[in-house]
């Protein structure tokens, strides 16, 4: 079974097209989005477990200008 997150990205001043260009290339993104609100990008994250979910987080964190990443997990789609 595929479990799939939302996790919301917010960026310091780095420019939101390119930091969603980058959270493209991690392994298990499959959509990244730039947003108007709370958080600057949203990306959509695949894996066969949730436990992978906590690793991607940390790839997308280390992007320059990443300043916070938060998962949501969808539990019911």
């Amino acid at each position: 079974m595929t479990h799939t997150a939302y996790m919301l990205i917010s960026l310091d001043r780095s420019t939101p097209a390119a930091v969603a260009g980058e959270v493209r290339k991690v392994g298990g993104v499959i959509a990244a989005h730039v947003t108007m609100g709370d958080f600057d990008v949203v990306a959509v994250v695949e894996q066969e477990h949730t436990k992978g979910f906590p690793g991607i987080a940390g790839q997308i964190q280390r992007i320059e200008g990443v300043t916070k990443v938060t998962t949501c997990v969808v539990v019911q789609p």
